[in-house]
């Protein structure tokens, strides 16, 4: 069954920034292939910075997570791995 670990914001000017500080975080996965999901807020369409909740990707975004979002929203990546496990 496939689900969702490991969210984090990451912060950057490029994706393959965002990706790079995600993976020096060093998470641990339980599925070796976990599949690593990075979208770059500003870019989705149906995403709004006035909402507490916001769908990227396969997840939904809390508040908490949208006020972090808040404090950088161009720079702003969520990332996260899809384990299947």
């Amino acid at each position: 069954m496939e689900h969702t670990t490991n969210t984090r914001v990451i912060f950057a000017d490029a994706m393959d920034e965002a990706k790079e500080k995600y993976l020096a975080l060093d998470l641990e996965t339980e599925d070796p292939k976990a599949v690593l999901e990075c979208y770059k807020v500003s870019e989705l369409d149906d995403f709004d910075l006035n909402e507490d909740f916001n769908f990227v990707g396969e997840i939904s975004v809390s508040p908490e997570v949208m006020n972090t979002i808040r404090q950088d929203p161009g720079r702003a990546y969520v990332l996260y791995y899809i384990e299947n496990i």
